[in-house]
């Protein structure tokens, strides 16, 4: 079962309870949707407390509906879950430093109010307004450098993608190097712009080096993972080590 309730204006309740079930989705798309249409920022409290389980089919409606609304989602400040079950803190916790511009935040069952409390209060919680990624060199030498220094939005993406056609136009490949400064997040509608994934698959056989500079945890061990399975020479370095990974990056 599945139920949607609006505490105040933008601040919504989702509470799961018993088994929640494929028809439980079309009610949250319902009441949800026009919300995340709207304008303004939002709070969830979602509620777990009496969860037993989801099936399958209701897993794979949820997922169709959050995507489909991707850029939407940007819109959602905070989220509270009240929640016994360990495998809820274990995937916010992942969630978290990936997503640093919505904040996730669990509470025992005993602590519904407090939760309510907290997703509700959005004063403090507007995202910096940070110049997000520039380009540093442009390629033309060979090797394509630019800083994430706060959000990568859809402008973002489009200034870097630019420069590195030219740079593989000119040359045919590019060596990259990305410096990580302050990361905020992303928008969340550019994983559901084609043209931009299509764009990042399509980047991989022109890129010979790729150097990761200044990397948080999470984002060190996704590279690693990544590297024996795409064929780009890809190493991470610290923020103290931007010489060295100039020069690795610059040799390749």
């Amino acid at each position: 079962m599945l139920t949607v309730k609006e505490l105040s204006p933008r601040i919504y309740e989702v509470t799961l309870s018993g088994v929640v079930e494929k028809s439980d989705i079309d009610i949250l798309k319902r009441d949800l949707t026009p919300a995340l249409e709207a304008p303004g920022k939002m709070g969830i409290v979602l509620r777990a407390e009496d969860l037993e389980d989801i099936t399958g089919d209701a897993l794979i409606a949820d997922a169709r509906f959050e995507f489909s609304l991707l850029p939407q989602w940007s819109k959602v400040r905070k989220v509270a879950v009240v929640t016994d079950k360990q495998a809820f803190e274990a995937l916010l916790s992942w969630f978290d430093p990936i997503l640093p511009m919505m904040e996730f935040r669990t509470f025992a069952p005993g602590a519904a109010a407090e939760a309510r409390s907290w997703a509700g209060d959005l004063s403090e919680n507007e995202p910096a307004d940070t110049p997000g990624v520039r380009v540093v060199q442009d390629g033309t030498d060979g090797l394509l450098v630019f800083e994430i220094d706060g959000m990568m939005t859809e402008d973002a993406a489009d200034e870097v993608f630019a420069a590195f056609d030219r740079a593989v136009e000119a040359r045919g490949t590019v060596n990259l190097m990305v410096r990580i400064k302050n990361y905020q997040g992303f928008d969340l509608g550019l994983l559901g712009d084609p043209g931009f994934m299509s764009a990042k698959f399509g980047a991989i056989g022109k890129v010979g080096r790729y150097a990761v500079v200044g990397a948080p945890g999470w984002m060190r061990t996704m590279v690693q993972a990544m590297g024996p399975l795409i064929p780009i020479e890809m190493r991470t370095f610290d923020l103290s080590e931007d010489a060295a990974a100039l020069e690795w990056a610059s040799g390749g």
